[in-house]
């Protein structure tokens, strides 16, 4: 006897305007399993259900159509063929009871197939999808609206509402989901093990939602918070032509992972405007953890909103390849941490912020273009800036067209190497030195609110200049002294400015260097008075200072000493300014300068001419004057 299951439409609507022919031999031929499509009834729209063996053919002959399921499970030797108008027509296959879905053969299609399911819907190992879109979640939508295709959105956009369901299932791929438009599952948990490939793929959690869609895409908006949401990916996941969201949408109380990856992610550009886009989104808390690999055409964007916080675990590999790649953005007062034997390849730049949280860089960033490091908030008073938030801390290594730090401390502990420029900027606190930072083709800046302070033995070297300042931006002048311990130093023009200064390591230069250590009082607001508070101003040379075609200006407001064994040299013009001197050996290949009230000679002095003040005490040292065609 050939056993079919036979649904007749006999009108359009959302109304059940379909009188149900079954005959009782179908019928018990279709519930004899339970890893079998049951109960299907054409609630809305027009079709017909006809199952032979272990084949279910669903053939729909409107554009919309809703199948209502005792069960819509699928076992491994069984397949279910929906045959639809176009590629966009769409059929909801809504399950009724309260069993998951459980897939673990086929299913086809050329169009749009929703599967929702309250209780869950599980894609198992053995499970083989090939569709023109796939929707699979434990939200609901309502009837009439999804026959409608949605409400107005905006242009030729049209959305379509996802509430919760009366269960709290979860939605998880063991298997391999192929579609030509979309994969989107979404739920309360959303987890991908197996292998998706589609035009673009997002993992949602939440508790309401919105499908935007069109004739050519299919995406989701989440919106209602879940309670432990969690979107992870451990399988692979592929976006031809493209984009990869996985995005939570958790209640505030979270604190755990709200999204994880330690799987394959890669999403493709069908051309440099359109895909090759992959997002990690934590939109109301909880944190984001980036492992695996992830490799992108165009950009990588990583962002934990509120009360969260990023870590890429070692291992990791981000690979974002064309221009203007945010690998991170974390917009929160919490910590991005790249831990060691992560790496960050980008051909294109690689952004991290933290709004005020900490940024560990333990992994390996190589960028083509720039690599911009913030975790800067500022707190504002009637004054102005008060204070400013974050930490920089960097243990791996930058490598990079341009880099830019920018926080309240930074911490460079791993080399800096850069084409073009370097930009260190510290807000109110310190920059803290303890590698080699490096420009090919550029300058370097280190700017501070606070001290900066570069490690013994370490090496700044830039093609262009090299700038060390801490008197640059406004916490410069609050009352305090800033410091700069500088180490060695190479580049065509070297400028150092702060409050008291040790020249610790060499300064070389091509061209001019100047060393100024000043003190400063605080400009005061209209109608209010000030007292000034003058410190720092003290400069100590150890090391070499030495220019070979430019000027050396050492200048400061208390005094310069400098130890009996530095040298400083220059190929045009040296000029010691300060309130008092101690000279050390200086030769230089036009003249020397000594401006102070009190200058002590403990060195040689050595250039065609010499300027010394007439109250020159303790000339321990030889003071030679040479013609001025002589050569050093």
């Amino acid at each position: 006897m050939n056993k079919k299951c036979i649904r007749e439409p006999i009108g359009r609507g959302v109304a059940p305007n379909y009188r149900l022919a079954l005959l009782p031999a179908m019928l018990m031929a279709v519930v004899g399993t339970a890893w079998a499509v049951d109960g299907g009834v054409v609630a809305a729209g027009a079709g017909a259900i006809k199952t032979q063996g272990k084949t279910t053919t669903i053939s729909q002959s409107s554009d919309k159509m809703i199948v209502n399921w005792k069960n819509f499970n699928i076992g491994k030797d069984q397949s279910v063929i929906v045959n639809q108008p176009g590629a966009t027509s769409a059929v909801l296959n809504r399950v009724t009871t309260a069993n998951p879905t459980q897939i673990d053969g086929t299913l086809k299609a050329n169009g749009r197939v929703f599967v929702v399911n309250p209780a869950g819907v599980v894609f198992g190992k053995s499970a083989k999808v090939d569709v023109g879109s796939l929707v699979a979640s434990t939200l609901d939508m309502h009837d009439q609206e999804f026959m409608d295709g949605g409400q107005p959105y905006g242009g030729n956009y049209r959305s379509l509402n996802l509430y919760p369901g009366q269960a709290d299932g979860h939605v998880t791929n063991n298997g391999k989901l192929v579609a030509q438009g979309a994969v989107i599952l979404v739920g309360p948990q959303v987890t991908n093990s197996g292998v998706i490939v589609a035009k673009d793929v997002t993992l949602g959690a939440a508790n309401g939602a919105a499908m935007v869609m069109n004739d050519s895409s299919l995406r989701v908006v989440l919106g209602k918070q879940a309670q432990n949401a969690l979107a992870a990916n451990h399988g692979s996941i592929t976006a031809n032509g493209g984009d990869v969201l996985l995005s939570t949408s958790a209640t505030g109380a979270v604190i755990g992972t709200v999204i994880q990856n330690t799987g394959r992610i890669e999403a493709t550009s069908a051309s440099a405007r359109e895909g090759g886009t992959i997002r990690l989104s934590s939109m109301d808390g909880g944190k984001i953890s980036v492992g695996g690999r992830v490799s992108a055409d165009n950009r990588i964007e990583v962002s934990s909103e509120a009360q969260g916080g990023i870590i890429t675990p070692a291992g990791t590999f981000l690979d974002p390849s064309v221009a203007r790649a945010r690998v991170y953005s974390a917009p929160s007062t919490h910590d991005v941490t790249v831990e060691s034997g992560a790496k960050l390849a980008s051909k294109g730049s690689v952004n991290i912020s933290s709004y005020g949280g900490k940024v560990d860089m333990n992994g390996v960033i190589n960028a083509g273009s720039d690599v911009n490091i913030d975790s800067t908030v500022m707190k504002y008073g009637d004054m102005g800036p008060e204070t400013a938030d974050g930490v920089i801390t960097t243990n791996g290594r930058i490598n990079a067209q341009t880099a830019q730090l920018m926080s309240n401390v930074i911490n460079i502990n791993a080399p800096i190497k850069t084409v073009k420029n370097v930009y260190v900027e510290s807000y109110s606190g310190d920059v803290n030195q303890r590698a080699n930072v490096t420009s090919t083709n550029g300058s370097i800046y280190l700017l501070a609110g606070g001290n900066i302070k570069q490690a013994d033995g370490v090496k700044t070297s830039a093609a262009h200049a090299v700038t060390l300042d801490t008197d640059s931006n406004y916490w410069s002048y609050r009352l305090r002294s800033n410091e700069i311990r500088a180490a060695n130093i190479a580049a065509e023009t070297i400028n150092i400015r702060g409050g008291d200064i040790k020249l610790a390591g060499n300064l070389n230069a091509d061209n001019d260097i100047s060393v100024k250590s000043k003190t400063y009082s605080p400009s005061c607001p209209s109608g209010m008075s000030c007292i000034a508070v003058l410190t720092g101003g003290h400069l100590a040379q150890a090391g070499n200072v030495i220019s070979r075609d430019g000027n050396v200006t050492l200048d400061a407001s208390s005094s310069i000493s400098r130890q009996s064994k530095s040298r400083t040299s220059a190929g045009k013009v040296v000029t010691l300014d300060s309130f008092a001197v101690d000279t050390g050996k200086i030769d230089a290949g036009k003249q020397i300068n000594v401006n102070a009230y009190i200058a002590r000679l403990g060195g040689k002095l050595t250039a065609p001419e010499i300027n010394l003040p007439d109250n020159t005490e303790n000339v321990k040292g030889n003071v030679r004057i040479l013609p001025e065609s002589a050569s050093l």
